[in-house]
């Protein structure tokens, strides 16, 4: 098991760089695209397009991929390092790219670098953030000027984590499919280790594996619960012990991966207090009370094995 820090260098998210000083227009852009976790994710009711509606906790972390956009003088092109990724139509800073195009014909070209270190299909809203991160840079790098509510409507049909990247919040309480947002900021940064599978889990497989008939729900609990998990953040600990975690993906996650829930109660026997999935998984964290209990943390779950990765992280 290899453990890593998630943390990266403190400061601003973006740096904006011309590679001519004489000239004014922004060439290059190099821009942070950060990872989500779900602390709370409530499945509300399914919906009559399939899709559900939900109540999520957003919060985003430091584990980042980094991105590079330069103008180029036509056309598109995207390549990836770190991991192996589809960089073709399917993906999702392909597709960003394409709306904007339809959206300001006059655009030039993008030639965009991705240095990948968010696994794929791991609950940690990856894709989301990189499309999130491509429109922001293309919109300084070509002085766009874009409405933040069109912009977060672009960002609703890429995907519905999207928005939650394009607010540029550490936290959002989520409701509708995810893209109704409330800013929950925090200030308080909160430590956590995260426990990746290097073998990712289909969000739509687990989706489709929820029971067709689901139990009622309530939204203002839901919602309630989700604001105690805040005053807990922002260090009203006593709130907390009576609010565990809760995510309905974890359910069908667990029947499409088995192993998933016995890492779960190992992670919990070696000493995880506050342990939960994000998203539909196959990410596991858990909530820390300082970076200090992260590290001899870690060492222990390297008794897990070597098909697991440990990254150290916090809120950014």
């Amino acid at each position: 098991m290899k453990v890593v820090s998630g943390t990266g260098k403190e400061g601003v998210a973006c740096c904006f760089r011309s590679l001519n000083p004489a000239v004014r227009a922004v060439q290059t852009i190099k821009i942070k695209s950060p990872s989500k976790l779900n602390l709370f994710l409530k499945i509300i009711r399914r919906l009559p397009d399939g899709y559900h509606e939900l109540v999520t906790l957003f919060h985003r972390i430091s584990l980042c991929d980094n991105l590079v956009l330069k103008r180029i003088p036509e056309g598109f092109g995207l390549k990836c390092q770190g991991i192996r990724l589809d960089c073709g139509e399917e993906n999702l800073i392909t597709q960003a790219y394409r709306l904007l195009k339809r959206e300001f014909p006059q655009i030039k070209g993008v030639q965009v670098t991705l240095k990948k270190n968010i696994f794929l299909e791991a609950g940690l809203g990856g894709g989301s953030s990189n499309a999130a991160s491509f429109l922001l840079g293309v919109i300084k790098l070509y002085r766009l000027k874009l409405p933040q509510k069109k912009l977060m409507a672009l960002g609703k049909s890429l995907g519905a984590d999207v928005p939650f990247f394009l607010m540029n919040v550490n936290q959002a309480l989520g409701t509708g499919v995810g893209e109704r947002l409330r800013k929950y900021t925090v200030k308080k940064k909160t430590w956590f280790l995260l426990v990746l599978s290097k073998k990712g889990l289909s969000t739509k497989k687990v989706y489709q594996t929820l029971p067709r008939k689901l139990p009622s729900a309530s939204l203002t609990k839901a919602l309630s619960i989700a604001r105690l998990i805040t005053n807990f953040l922002k260090g009203e600990d006593c709130l907390y012990k009576a609010v565990p975690l809760q995510n309905d993906l974890e359910p069908p996650a667990f029947f499409l991966r088995p192993s998933l829930q016995k890492d779960i109660a190992k992670i919990k026997s070696l000493g995880g207090r506050i342990v939960g999935m994000s998203g539909s998984g196959p990410t596991i964290f858990v909530v820390l009370s300082s970076r200090r209990e992260g590290v001899i943390l870690a060492k222990r779950l390297s008794r897990m094995g070597r098909s697991k990765k440990i990254i150290l992280c916090h809120t950014y």
